[in-house]
């Protein structure tokens, strides 16, 4: 399938699909002329980057995940875990940072209340 089939089917824009090859997102891509030819496995790795990417990750982030498949020939399952556990950690953190701000800010609002009571 050309280009634009692949940006239809998922949702990727034409200028996005070309970066992901541009950095090594997407591999095997076989070539007709001066058209790329792309199959149903990059329909599937774009729509796995996309979801990656809408759950907060970044681009270089899945970068090692495209080494490790390069260099194995398999998809590196270990990696992939160890980058959502990362990701979660980090979430967490992000949570307890929130939280505590939230109390900062009730904290902040009796103190106000208590200084200056409404009539």
């Amino acid at each position: 399938m050309y280009i634009g089939v692949l940006s239809k089917l998922t949702g990727a824009s034409t200028k996005a699909i070309r970066h992901y090859e541009k950095i090594g997102l997407l591999q095997h891509i076989q070539r007709s002329g001066n058209y790329r030819i792309y199959d149903e496995h990059h329909v599937v790795i774009i729509r796995m980057i996309k979801q990656a990417q809408a759950l907060g990750f970044k681009l270089s982030e899945m970068a090692p995940l495209v080494i490790s498949k390069h260099n194995e020939n398999r998809f590196p399952i270990e990696i992939a875990n160890q980058a959502i556990d990362d990701k979660r950690k980090q979430l967490q953190r992000e949570i307890l940072k929130a939280q505590q701000l939230d109390k900062d800010l009730a904290s902040l609002k009796k103190e106000v209340n208590n200084l200056f009571p409404s009539a």
